[in-house]
């Protein structure tokens, strides 16, 4: 993966403009408590204890945040939620296990809860497990739905247990993926329906407990051989507990953003024009990041059109590369050097192109252009091509180009671009400053995990 300036500036401003309680609370430092099963712990494709979703998850913590303490020394391999249960209501006391290892100072679980900021759980997967028959490859499909049941109860207690020692934690409960990619296609209709069902349990005993769900199945599946190399078991590599790690992570800036602060209470830049704008938050957002800027008078003109030549300054912004030749355009020349520059940067990376050696700089963008440079610039960062699953379902793309229909199929495929209504994408359409700052925003945020 090439640098992709964006995606640090966005999460560079998602800090600067966090609440002061938040960053007293990083100059306190943040206590991270990892609860659960084998995924927690770290048992790795091998078999062997390594590092865990929850170690790597502490790694970045440490760096984005003053990391005060981590401890995954109540996790352990096998557990069900009823362990993780039995533990709180009991108040077990356990080693503290840390990035350094096993420590020889004990803590008592109620204790460690008490104190924690940041708490996450995985566990689930062994209270269904049991109703699988490893030799014949069966699911006794009744016991594991009742598994399932129960494990949301259990769910349930776990978070009102902790939220009776500390309100205050910030709870996060790990989604499961399919542990059995590798078996028979016609078992993974049934596999597909049991992890949505889980996962369905999970997520309603999370919202029921005011805690926050972690998708991980579709994350996972897409790349299964790389995240679950080992047919024979269900653990991750350390490619899927990186993987894992970083959702985590994700929500919790989202958090962080979202739950704690809301676009109303950070101090975003304003234009006189930009007011309850549709795309009001991003406008402010991409300024902020340097992406794009507003104009002399304090205006940021959403709804005017782009020009080619504004496309080029802004992909120069995102990828903050310098050229290493002149653009051959013969149609530049008029404009500032710094402009050049970036034009010719640019046209470096084929993400904008030509035609006889002329840009047109002045041509207006349209939707479908937009999409393709979205596209190019995809595949310039991350070294590879977007492959869509299928080519979106709008009505009004199927005369284009197959590189167009995938590059708008990306769009859609990423959730930045619905199109403009009635099964319609509006290919022909001009594209406005505002849709410039909501796609690239969305694209950032979109592709964090490639």
């Amino acid at each position: 993966m090439r640098a992709f300036k964006l995606v640090a500036i966005l999460f560079l401003v998602l800090q600067l403009v966090l609440p002061m309680s938040v960053s007293a609370q990083e100059a306190e430092g943040i206590d991270y408590l990892a609860l659960g099963d084998s995924l927690a712990a770290g048992i790795q494709e091998t078999g062997e204890l390594g590092l865990s979703y929850a170690d790597f998850l502490a790694f970045s913590m440490a760096e984005e945040y003053n990391l005060s303490s981590y401890n995954k020394g109540f996790s352990y391999p096998g557990y069900t939620t009823l362990d993780v249960l039995n533990d709180i209501k009991n108040n077990v006391t356990k080693p503290i296990y840390n990035v350094d290892g096993l420590q020889s100072e004990s803590v008592a679980i109620r204790e460690s809860i008490a104190n924690a900021e940041v708490i996450t759980i995985s566990a689930g997967a062994n209270d269904i497990l049991k109703s699988f028959n490893k030799e014949t490859l069966e699911f006794d499909l009744k016991g594991a739905f009742e598994g399932v049941q129960q494990m949301g109860k259990n769910y349930e207690a776990i978070l009102k247990e902790i939220a009776t020692i500390n309100p205050d934690a910030v709870v996060f409960i790990m989604g499961y993926y399919n542990p059995f990619p590798y078996l028979d296609e016609g078992l993974q209709v049934q596999l597909d329906a049991l992890v949505s069902a889980i996962n369905k349990i999970i997520q309603d005993a999370a919202y029921n407990g005011m805690a926050l769900f972690v998708e991980t199945a579709g994350y996972i599946a897409e790349d299964f051989k790389t995240y679950l190399p080992n047919p024979q078991n269900i653990h991750l590599s350390e490619a899927g507990y990186k993987l894992v790690a970083d959702l985590f992570l994700t929500e919790l800036y989202y958090y962080l953003y979202d739950y704690e602060t809301g676009f109303e209470e950070i101090e975003f830049l304003t234009f006189t024009d930009t007011e309850g704008h549709w795309a009001e938050e991003y406008i402010s957002f991409i300024a902020m990041s340097g992406i794009m800027s507003g104009y002399e008078d304090g205006s940021f003109k959403p709804d005017q059109a782009l020009k080619r030549v504004h496309v080029a300054t802004i992909m120069g912004n995102v990828l903050g590369i310098e050229a290493t030749q002149t653009a051959p355009f013969k149609d530049i020349s008029g404009y500032a050097e710094e402009t050049q520059q970036k034009i010719a940067a640019v046209y470096e990376t084929g993400i904008m192109r030509g035609n006889d050696n002329y840009l047109k700089p002045e041509e207006k963008v349209t939707r479908a252009q937009m999409a393709l440079m979205m596209s190019r610039l995809y595949e310039y960062v991350f070294e590879k091509s977007y492959e869509p699953k299928k080519i979106a379902p709008f009505k009004d793309i199927q005369y284009y180009d197959v590189e167009t229909q995938k590059a708008i199929t990306m769009l859609y495929e990423l959730e930045i671009d619905k199109g403009k209504g009635d099964g319609k994408f509006a290919p022909k359409n001009e594209v406005t400053r505002a849709e410039a700052a909501q796609i690239i925003t969305d694209f950032a945020f979109s592709t964090w995990f490639e």
